[in-house]
């Protein structure tokens, strides 16, 4: 394959992919078969005591962790297209959880943990393997260095927070593998509350404008392929439901794009 279009691909899939797990959740349209090739390791050893749901440390007003909640949402003009994809809360745990994404048939898992400072994802998480619209593309990474929180048990206009992780693994795409490495962080600030209106109802919401940065190196046959990626996203969060939509902006390999994911439907126990 010649090495400008091999790289102008792995680059892209790449951007999508860190992308969907580290801002709005993005995935392509459903396929009509499970894809089971893609995997992401978790390098923390979790709790299995089983608390109340939604209880002690995984209480949060702006994210429910609830055993059986889903929620239902429809993203458009994003790079993987229109889609919808489910998500569900169940193997809720004393100091963690399993938060499950249905996309079609293909449904992919994310570790997350719960500390007394808040909630954090553990994992790149199960949207971004449903990122790979094909079953010629393989994607294994891991997590390491993880700090931060995803969302801080006390969430208020004004207050600010960082996610920051390294990853390292490889992606197999059209028969050719490039070894990736990298970091991805991730600054939010919480700008104020709003009302926002989505397919599910009416919402008086905290709007949290999220700043994404993603700098990873591809290496095919010895050769650096540096990828990189900004992105500015916006979410609004309503108080016992949980993220209501996101809408954000970016640019692969200067392509500029906008996306919006609003939620359609939910059932929080």
């Amino acid at each position: 394959m010649e090495q400008k279009k091999l790289y102008t691909q792995i680059s892209a899939l790449l951007i999508i992919i860190f992308l969907a797990a580290c801002s709005a959740p993005q995935v392509p349209p459903t396929s009509t078969q499970p894809i089971e090739t893609a995997t992401v390791s978790v390098t923390e050893t979790l709790g299995t005591s089983t608390p109340a749901a939604g209880q002690g440390l995984c209480t949060n007003i702006h994210y429910p962790v609830r055993q059986g909640a889903t929620w239902t949402y429809k993203s458009t003009g994003g790079p993987a297209g229109e889609y919808s994809f489910t998500d569900t809360i169940n193997a809720v745990r004393a100091d963690g959880f399993t938060l499950s994404t249905q996309i079609g048939a293909l449904r992919r898992t994310q570790e997350w943990t719960c500390t007394a400072e808040g909630l954090a994802a553990l994992q790149l998480g199960g949207a971004p393997a449903a990122m790979l619209n094909s079953q010629n593309i393989e994607l294994n990474l891991d997590i390491s260095n993880a700090t931060g929180l995803t969302f801080p048990s006390q969430i208020s206009p004004g207050s600010q927070w960082q996610q920051n992780m390294d990853v390292t693994g490889n992606v197999t795409a059209f028969n050719e593998q490039a070894e990736a490495t990298g970091s991805v962080q991730m600054s939010f600030n919480a700008v104020g509350n709003e009302s926002v209106t989505v397919p599910a109802g009416t919402f008086e919401a905290l709007k949290v404008e999220v700043d994404v940065a993603l700098n990873v190196n591809a290496t095919y046959e010895g050769i650096a392929l540096p990828v990189s990626f900004t992105g500015d996203y916006t979410y609004w969060f309503a108080p016992n439901v949980g993220w209501v939509k996101a809408s954000g902006t970016g640019n692969i390999l200067g392509n500029s794009f906008t996306d919006t994911t609003e939620l359609q439907s939910y059932n929080i126990p």
